[in-house]
């Protein structure tokens, strides 16, 4: 009887309050989304509000990416931003896949140069709706180029050490570009205008890429060099690899699917070594010719090749993995099935004629996968998918392009299974 009558601490008070208000409304859902984020910042503690709500509820998400690591000063920001946001009855407070997003913006929300009231959204796609809004709050002169405001829409906020919202901030207070401190490579006037100039929907490496290829008024190479390790790879001794973009430029008549084969067995031949070679990292292709320098890459891809098949198909003793978590496809007698041993690699590479047992670690670390498309059981395509489900390269044998044939079967297989295609992917449409 004494413990009954014994006073409530403050913490407990407060879970019975939130539990009583949970009990007299039963679907917070349908109050008014401003009475929503009151409610959201009314529980006493985290634990307390994932009790109430449920961890994967949207407001709970909402929370988790918004609050629940903020300070005391750095809550009252972002409840002032979640509250004006709410006052506007958008889409964007309850679509969990934006949460860090809306976090984003919400963490930034003191450094707006105006205010979401005189927001007006011109869409109902809560997409576009955001995307409009950074631009509203943190872009000041409204130059800021639309593949930055469309980063803020992407799952990934921060590319090649870069924070894209913070980009955002710094260029809409009228900053230049290249005085942004924390850029992974030097950028001149040029570049900077030509990365202003980028393409809509362009990452920063693909807007960068971009830039330095307008630079050598070879724009006609992007896609190109965009699929190759170029594109895929992190920004490291840039200076070296644009210097290969120059070599197959000054070519004439050169195929451009030679490029990243290339690129391929020169990173082998500076960071790995060729045969019994030590690794040459100060390799550099002054002095060579174009046709040496494409029959010894295809020398070694041969090597690989046959590497493999002497020995056997054999792999080390952790040769098989998980594999990415991609639905395989099938229609008629076309197949599209993800490789998941070493023996499967070595097989496609040896089939292929292409280097692609040369992924088994990043297939077993998650980075990738790599995917076999079949006709009637014969190979046609070997394609990789990032972990973040982007096809981003696809060639068939000796390293040709797709058809418009495989390209129709491709295109089915990533309406099944969520996955975008990048825009770099070649196709032969001659054929």
């Amino acid at each position: 009887m004494a413990n009954r009558n014994k006073p409530l601490s403050a913490e407990a008070y407060r879970w019975k309050q939130a539990g009583a208000a949970l009990s007299r409304h039963v679907d917070w859902r349908n109050w008014p989304q401003s009475k929503q984020v009151e409610y959201m910042f009314s529980f006493g503690s985290p634990h307390a509000l994932y009790e109430a709500l449920g961890v994967d509820s949207a407001l709970a998400q909402l929370y988790a990416a918004c609050v629940a690591n903020c300070t005391g000063p750095e809550q009252g920001s972002v409840m002032g931003a979640l509250r004006a946001l709410a006052a506007k009855r958008t889409g964007l407070l309850h679509r969990p896949e934006l949460a860090l997003n809306v976090a984003a913006l919400a963490s930034r929300y003191a450094r707006r140069v105006r205010e979401v009231a005189d927001w007006k959204p011109r869409s109902n796609n809560v997409f576009r709706q955001l995307a409009s809004l950074v631009r509203h709050l943190f872009d000041r002169y409204g130059n800021a180029p639309d593949w930055l405001i469309e980063s803020w829409t992407r799952p990934t906020l921060a590319e090649d050490g870069v924070s894209l919202p913070d980009l955002t901030l710094h260029l809409g207070q009228g900053h230049s570009l290249r005085s942004f401190p924390r850029l992974p490579v030097p950028i001149s006037k040029r570049l900077e205008h030509g990365m202003r100039e980028a393409p809509a929907g362009c990452t920063f490496r693909e807007a960068l890429r971009y830039a330095q290829l307008a630079a050598r008024n070879a724009l006609d190479w992007w896609g190109v060099v965009m699929e190759s390790r170029l594109g895929r790879a992190a920004l490291v001794d840039d200076a070296f690899w644009l210097s290969v973009v120059d070599f197959f430029v000054a070519a004439p008549m050169v195929d451009p699917c030679h490029f990243g084969p290339v690129c391929d067995w020169i990173h082998q031949k500076r960071s790995v070594g060729i045969g019994p070679e030590p690794a040459q990292p100060g390799f550099t292709l002054r002095g060579r010719g174009m046709a040496s320098v494409l029959a010894q890459a295809e020398q070694w891809h041969r090597g690989q090749a046959r590497g493999h098949r002497q020995s056997g198909g054999a792999g080390p003793a952790d040769s098989s993995w998980p594999g990415l978590p991609v639905n395989d496809f099938r229609a008629g007698p076309v197949r599209i099935e993800q490789l998941t041993t070493s023996a499967q690699l070595q097989d496609e590479g040896n089939a292929q004629r292409n280097c692609v047992a040369t992924y088994l670690q990043s297939c077993r670390l998650g980075r990738c996968g790599i995917f076999s498309l079949t006709v009637d059981g014969t190979r046609g395509l070997t394609i990789e998918v990032t972990a973040n489900r982007t096809v981003v390269q696809v060639r068939g044998k000796y390293n040709r392009w797709m058809t418009p044939q495989e390209h129709a079967w491709l295109i089915q297989w990533l309406s099944q299974a969520r996955l975008v295609l990048s825009k770099h992917v070649g196709i032969d449409w001659q054929e």
